[in-house]
């Protein structure tokens, strides 16, 4: 990817996701860019590592621990990043999950559904007052062609009948290429596409049943290249304004028609609103994780 005249300095990004796979190279090549990366991390030690990584090879980044399968947790890094950050140039959904087995979060959602989709939305509707006090800012929002095959029960949005991993994982990338059209129909001052980065080897699939993972490494490209078409939608200024789209890759692309299902979009919407709502992060014992530099 030529990624000639492409400058970031001077912006804050934070990515999701970023101690591995898309998001790791993501961050990294965010970093060599100019930008000050805020590393989403889940898991603080793996964090850190990334952190280090990125300042050793002449970048800038900082930590901000975040469980996006924790509503805590993300109100919490929420409410770091808006003290330290008041402005935030580009937020970049990666984080993602697949599930063999149906299991509950501290919240009462199927774990799949908030990790991937729950989680974000209620990040993102939480930094927004950041994103807008910067100009030109951009979501950038990680699907999957996997969204073809997902549906929109709205009996059973959450699976509690005839569960299957792959199912709920389909589900939720066809829930965020939705909240992607209705996100850029209401906050027209950001520009919120969605991507689809190329079936990549990444952790995500360490849950399939072995040998699997092992197969999967070796015969699909790595995870700088799917980075690559995530990158650009963070920082190519050719696609300043382009928003509510949806990108295989490099290039715009049609998603599905349930996908396009703007009555939908607008009912998933308020779904995730009701279930998001809830009290303020200065009430929760998590408000003293880090957002550290390195």
């Amino acid at each position: 990817m030529d990624t000639g005249g492409w400058t970031m300095s001077g912006r804050a990004v934070l990515v999701t996701g970023a101690t591995s796979g898309i998001g790791l190279e993501t961050a990294r090549a965010l970093a060599r860019l100019g930008a000050q990366v805020l590393v989403g991390a889940r898991d603080e030690a793996r964090g850190r590592g990334v952190v280090e990584r990125i300042v050793r090879e002449g970048g800038q980044a900082e930590l901000v621990t975040a469980d996006l399968s924790s509503f805590a947790s993300v109100r919490g890094a929420a409410e770091r990043i808006s003290t330290k950050h008041p402005r935030l140039d580009v937020l970049i959904h990666n984080a993602g999950m697949v599930a063999r087995r149906r299991a509950l979060t501290a919240d009462g959602h199927e774990r799949t559904w908030e990790t991937n989709f729950l989680g974000p939305f209620l990040l993102t509707r939480l930094l927004l007052p950041n994103l807008k006090s910067t100009p030109r800012p951009r979501i950038v929002i990680v699907s999957s062609q996997a969204h073809r095959s997902g549906t929109i029960d709205w009996a059973d949005l959450e699976l509690e009948r005839g569960y299957r991993g792959f199912r709920a994982y389909a589900n939720s990338k066809l829930a965020l290429v939705l909240w992607t059209r209705e996100l850029a129909r209401r906050e027209t001052s950001v520009a919120s596409n969605a991507i689809h980065p190329g079936v990549i080897a990444t952790n995500i699939w360490r849950a399939a049943p072995a040998p699997i993972p092992w197969i999967l490494r070796i015969l699909l490209p790595s995870s700088a290249k799917g980075a690559a078409p995530v990158v650009r939608l963070a920082a190519d200024p050719e696609v300043e304004g382009v928003s509510g789209r949806y990108f295989d890759r490099f290039r715009e692309a049609a998603p599905s028609g349930a996908a396009q299902n703007d009555s939908d979009a607008r009912r998933l919407w308020e779904v995730a609103e009701k279930a998001t709502a809830g009290a303020d992060a200065s009430t929760r014992p998590d408000a003293a994780a880090p957002v550290s530099g390195a």
